[in-house]
């Protein structure tokens, strides 16, 4: 729901008072001027014409698991089958929401759960496996560089490619830090996934298997909102992975991971793909490792680990320059060679760079 909607479904159908039609918006889209929430209201259709929507089962549900509840009390509520509720409940999970259930007991959960996240590839056999490396595009930042995202897109349909994997921070996501809002052009779950839907690059025969990070997180803490299921939802050709970390076995014999960390940038290049490698256990390493969050570039072999740090889609920001962060803008193609086994033998990557940013380039793709 658009929060122009939620606004006016507040103040029309529940019939809240403005204090709390605003308190209520901002706590699920974010801080914004009660005169941009108040203009909202008296320029919607359920203001000006008194007329009121069917009622929405589904919605009145989500507001009631905002705080902990039952499934007795959902039940009583609204004279439903424990059958009903749960489908419902099935419904909004779907959609993203993180929805927590310990035995009656529900709630919405705004926590950021970790998971180990394996998926299988169907290998039929082929010697040489070619793929896309990316990360970190940062869809609704005004830095973000759509442009160049479409035409590495471009080069890989090109190249054959059939599979790209992105790690991590498909989105810019919502209030990382103070003023944060001012540097992004959408606000709201519900604008952040329609402007992902609708411009992230789409090739016929192109897959592209993604997780999140830490900035797509921030809708779960804001409002429980996993932003990885609604995309997929809506993109048949977006696969979601899940957060933070993904181990794909490109063969039985062959795995890569995706890992998005959430700690800060060192002073070396390689210092944390080495410190991060050091720490892994023996049996469990992947034979390739695609690492973002970092906005780098780098090949690193080190204890027999295919090392990449995927870059981005994001030109440098305010924030990073005042960090002394830089962004390495660009794309890999990755090509592997495996044995009859699917064991890894060789392995070549080719990064794609783009050095000259455009400005507010997302205003291209509106």
């Amino acid at each position: 729901m658009k929060p122009q909607d939620y606004a006016a479904h507040l103040k029309c159908v529940e019939g809240k008072s403005w204090t709390e039609v605003y308190r209520l918006v901002q706590e699920r889209y974010g801080e914004m001027k009660e005169s941009r929430i108040r203009s909202w209201v008296r320029n919607h259709p359920l203001y000006r014409q008194g007329k009121e929507p069917e009622f929405d089962l589904q919605e009145a549900i989500f507001n009631d698991i905002q705080k902990p509840t039952t499934i007795q009390k959902l039940m009583d509520k609204y004279n439903l089958s424990k059958r009903m509720v749960l489908a419902t409940i099935e419904d909004l999970k779907e959609e993203g929401y993180q929805i927590e259930i310990n035995g009656d007991e529900i709630r919405l959960c705004k926590d950021i759960v970790p998971q180990e996240n394996i998926i299988e590839v169907d290998w039929r056999g082929d010697k040489i496996i070619r793929f896309g490396l990316i990360g970190d595009t940062h869809f609704n930042s005004k830095h973000v560089q759509i442009t160049h995202l479409h035409d590495f897109y471009d080069i890989c349909a090109h190249e054959g490619i059939k599979d790209i994997y992105l790690a991590g921070d498909i989105d810019e996501g919502e209030e990382m830090r103070i003023g944060h809002k001012y540097e992004c052009y959408n606000q709201g779950a519900d604008e952040h996934v329609e402007e992902i839907v609708k411009n992230y690059p789409q090739r016929p025969g192109i897959t592209t298997h993604f997780i999140t990070g830490n900035h797509d997180q921030s809708l779960i803490k804001r409002a429980g909102f996993d932003i990885g299921y609604a995309i997929a939802a809506k993109r048949p050709d977006m696969k979601y992975l899940g957060m933070n970390n993904a181990i794909i076995k490109l063969t039985p014999n062959c795995t890569l991971e995706l890992r998005h960390p959430i700690d800060g940038q060192s002073y070396a290049l390689s210092y944390k793909t080495q410190k991060m490698i050091d720490a892994m256990q023996g049996g469990d390493k992947p034979n390739v490792l695609a690492v973002g969050h970092y906005h780098k570039a780098e090949y690193l072999f080190y204890r027999n680990i295919h090392t990449f740090q995927v870059g981005c889609f994001q030109a440098q920001t305010p924030y990073m320059k005042g960090k002394q962060v830089a962004a390495m803008v660009g794309g890999w193609i990755v090509e592997i060679h495996v044995d009859d086994e699917g064991t890894i033998k060789r392995c070549k990557g080719e990064f794609i760079p783009y050095y000259k940013m455009l400005k507010d380039d997302w205003k291209n793709w509106q």
